[in-house]
């Protein structure tokens, strides 16, 4: 792995200028500190910038995940229903051919108590 050693140091304009007056002069030493804060300002904004973007396509990478969650527990549930639902038609036909072969059987025995009392 390459390690980058990044190393800030904090100067004023005013400190910046006197070091550079005595080796490029006055005029040359104003352009080169006003080019300086052009581009570390333009620098900070790009960055921004990119960071801005960045959050923004990690904002939209996280709702489609999520969007995607929820599609599957929304899917989940509707097949979780359907098995209810057919569970409960299941058991309603039970009950239904239960009792229907109640009344036969009470009323083949109702049958045979009338047939055997003749």
């Amino acid at each position: 792995m390459n390690k980058v050693l990044v190393m800030t140091i904090e100067i004023s304009d005013i400190q910046l200028f006197t070091l550079l007056i005595e080796k490029v002069g006055e005029r040359e030493a104003t352009n080169l500190i006003d080019y300086v804060k052009q581009e570390t300002s333009s620098s900070v904004v790009k960055t921004k910038e990119l960071l801005i973007k960045d959050i923004s396509s990690l904002q939209t990478h996280m709702d489609d995940m999520f969007s995607h969650v929820d599609e599957k527990f929304k899917s989940q549930e509707q097949l979780f229903a359907l098995k209810i639902t057919e569970s409960k038609n299941e058991m309603m036909k039970a009950m239904y051919i239960t009792i229907f072969i109640q009344i036969i059987s009470i009323i083949g025995g109702l049958m045979a108590l009338v047939k055997f009392m003749k």
